[in-house]
């Protein structure tokens, strides 16, 4: 008797009163109704699970070690997965005002977001208005450009480092190459002195002219020696450059197969919706859904043919330019459906 007079008063508490004249009922009338209803009952039972989290939390405490789970099926037959539930839906959710229209499994998908980026993603897609599984597609693309996005930066991390690198090391034999160029510079003068020398005439210290000669072929050994490791320096700032060029080249490479595999994906996806779409015109015969089906069609086209342009852009500063340009684009078209 007592659980039927509860249940009662719980209900009786998110009904409107009865209109006073049955001439002022009108289906706008109703539907407003119907909206505070939905309202009173989404507020109500999110504000119960919140509660049930708070006690399940106090309970948790005083439980023995081990016996939780045995705890919950003996007690109130949830499962762990559930508690745990309730439980952080009692943590996030008890201080906001912003989540109050959220029914109870919309507020469970929505605590995979971050609290501090969940306000805003609930503001900027309407979730009270979306089914749990429009929701759940949201957050998962959602997660998916997150991970992208993670990956990118940490590609152009590693990227940066690697260029940095090299950098270091070409800077290294640019200093061992101006070394040599000096010393070359010094040992010319040193040739060329040598050389003056021996084409002064004769002295009658023989002794002299041996030494003179002496010099001259030192010099002119060690001139050589200097050109060829300038040669060998030159050769080796022209491979880590060959090599930096091939490193850049790959890279580039790489982002474009990485596009393309991209387009791939969106091509494949794009044809399931169609698909979907066609059975759903092939049931239904609406006219205005073959008006998307079509306009859909040529946009997937010319978005397909966008992304093959761009991967034929060289310039990198470009090409991310436009991309985010795109991307832009993208969530303004996102935002107006």
């Amino acid at each position: 008797m007592t659980a039927r007079k509860t249940k009662q008063t719980s209900a009786a508490a998110i009904v409107p009163g009865a209109e006073s004249s049955i001439t002022n009922r009108t289906p706008e009338v109703i539907a407003a109704e119907i909206r505070s209803i939905d309202q009173q009952a989404r507020q109500y039972v999110l504000q119960s699970a919140i509660e049930i989290g708070r006690r399940l939390t106090e309970a948790k405490e005083l439980v023995a070690h081990g016996e939780w789970g045995d705890w919950l099926k003996s007690n109130v037959n949830y499962s762990q997965s559930s508690a745990n539930n309730f439980m952080k839906i009692s943590v996030e959710y008890a201080n906001s005002q912003s989540f109050t229209n959220l029914s109870y499994t919309q507020a469970v998908a929505l605590l995979s977001v971050p609290a501090e980026d969940r306000e805003t993603f609930a503001t900027e897609n309407n979730v009270a208005e979306m089914s749990t599984r429009e929701l759940q597609a949201a957050i998962k693309e959602r997660q998916e450009v997150e991970k992208q996005l993670a990956e990118e930066r940490e590609r152009l991390k590693a990227t940066e480092l690697a260029r940095e690198e090299e950098q270091k090391k070409r800077e290294v034999l640019n200093v061992q190459y101006q070394a040599e160029l000096e010393q070359r510079q010094k040992l010319e003068a040193e040739l060329a002195t040598a050389q003056e020398a021996a084409t002064k005439p004769p002295t009658k210290s023989s002794t002299t002219d041996a030494k003179t000669k002496t010099e001259l072929r030192k010099a002119e050994k060690a001139l050589s020696e200097s050109q060829q490791r300038i040669a060998s320096l030159e050769a080796d700032m022209k491979a880590k450059e060959d090599e930096l060029n091939a490193k850049v080249e790959a890279a580039i490479k790489e982002r474009e197969r990485e596009m393309a595999e991209q387009a791939r994906k969106r091509e494949e996806e794009s044809a399931k919706q169609v698909a979907e779409l066609q059975e759903q015109l092939r049931k239904n015969n609406n006219t205005a859904a073959i008006k998307v089906k079509v306009n859909f069609e040529s946009l997937l086209k010319n978005f397909n043919n966008l992304i093959g342009s761009i991967a034929e852009i060289e310039n990198e500063d470009q090409k991310k330019a436009i991309s985010e340009r795109i991307a832009k684009l993208c969530d303004d078209m996102k935002a107006k459906l």
